[in-house]
């Protein structure tokens, strides 16, 4: 069995990102769902629950203690970390589609093989030679990007980067039940890259896949004509790597 954390603010994307996810993203174990739900739409609630409900999905939290965005999030997400109790789980939320077939037991394998694996990740974009350091600074440059290192680890092709991400991803979970008490007012991605090396200095974490290689999985949560105009007026205004802002 694979836990599989799950948060939702309450929109129908979340229907979309489970189907996709059981259609594409395979393991012989099974699955346990883990979900909490924001209700920032309560009259979409009701329709939630009753799909959930055909899918199987019980261990579910109603969460209606709204606050900002940042602090609701590391909020919600710490509280999944503390609930997993599988050796590793996957990391998911109700805004993702997943482009490609993806089987999860020889990466739970390899994880189990190579304990230095924390954390693997599905691109959102087409895999770069640089990781922005986007923890250190808000503001992309030279000085913030850093060569990604391709491996192959068993036959199977890794890039080794160093910032954590929220993004679909399996994860070793013995790693984040150290940040289950992430103070709220931190957002969290930023919190463990800081300290995620400094605890764990002989692991890491890898995007799955080759430098070049096409996105695995579509964000579906954004407007994606907004913010495309937005990457064009940052590049209007002389704005340098637009790629790493707002995707390629």
């Amino acid at each position: 069995m694979l836990d599989v954390i799950m948060s939702s603010s309450c929109r129908s994307t979340i229907i979309r990102t489970l189907e996709s996810f059981l259609k594409n993203v395979s393991y012989s174990g099974g699955y346990n769902f883990i979900v909490n739900i924001d209700v920032l739409n309560p009259g979409y609630l009701p329709v939630l629950m009753s799909y959930l409900k055909k899918r199987g999905i019980k261990n579910i939290r109603i969460n209606t203690d709204l606050r900002k965005f940042d602090s609701a999030f590391t909020k919600v997400v710490t509280y999944l970390y503390g609930q997993v109790k599988t050796p590793f789980f996957f990391h998911l939320e109700d805004d993702w589609v997943f482009l490609k077939k993806i089987r999860l037991d020889p990466l739970v394998q390899l994880m189990e093989n190579h304990s230095f694996i924390d954390h693997i990740r599905f691109s959102k974009e087409r895999i770069k030679k640089k990781a922005w350091m986007y923890h250190l600074s808000d503001k992309v440059s030279d000085e913030y990007l850093v060569p990604n290192k391709q491996m192959e680890i068993d036959g199977i092709s890794l890039v080794q980067t160093p910032t954590w991400s929220t993004n679909p991803s399996l994860v070793r979970s013995k790693v984040v039940k150290e940040f289950t008490s992430i103070p709220e007012n931190m957002k969290l991605e930023k919190y463990i890259c800081n300290n995620y090396p400094r605890m764990f200095p002989y692991q890491g974490t890898y995007i799955y896949g080759k430098v070049g290689d096409p996105r695995l999985v579509l964000d579906i949560g954004r407007n994606r004509i907004r913010e495309r105009l937005r990457k064009i007026k940052y590049i209007l205004r002389g704005g340098k790597y637009a790629d790493y802002l707002f995707g390629d």
